[in-house]
């Protein structure tokens, strides 16, 4: 599913709707893979799955048609999990996704380049404190202001 997202609003599903969330489905599925391989197979695991996603994203060099599914994936990889209440001043560091799978540094740099200035490639509370203090809530000058930096 987070692979295949296609619309800005994917993002932002209400916990109680029923839509699902593209960074909820996918921190889903990275975990059961995390339960699922051994520690004796990590590396050679890591290096399979980035092969995969490079192949499902059409990743090359930091560039990909699935600016959204990239986005995504930063979100579901290098950020922290939402729902713990992320707080960026406290001491207790909770591993990243990318690390406990053992993924590349230069595919996450990748990852990360291929939805660059996209706003949904950040948690969305930290979106809103950006957005305020812009002075507004223009998510395209945003972007645009991102991309022409």
């Amino acid at each position: 599913y987070s692979m295949n997202v296609r619309k800005y609003g994917e993002f932002n599903a209400a916990i109680n709707s029923m839509r699902v969330n593209p960074v909820f489905a996918g921190r889903v599925c990275f975990r059961a893979w995390i339960c699922l391989t051994q520690p004796s197979n990590k590396e050679s695991s890591a290096k399979w799955l980035e092969k995969w996603l490079r192949n499902k994203l059409g990743l090359n060099n930091g560039v990909s048609s699935k600016r959204l599914a990239c986005a995504a994936l930063v979100r579901i990889l290098l950020w922290a999990d939402e729902a713990s209440g992320l707080e960026l001043t406290d001491g207790d560091e909770e591993p990243l996704l990318a690390v406990l799978l053992g993924l590349n540094g230069r595919f996450m740099a990748e990852l990360a380049h291929a939805c660059c200035g996209m706003i949904e490639s950040i948690p969305f509370h930290l979106a809103d404190e950006i957005m305020s203090g812009l002075g507004g809530s223009n998510l395209f000058f945003f972007e645009s202001e991102l991309l022409n930096a």
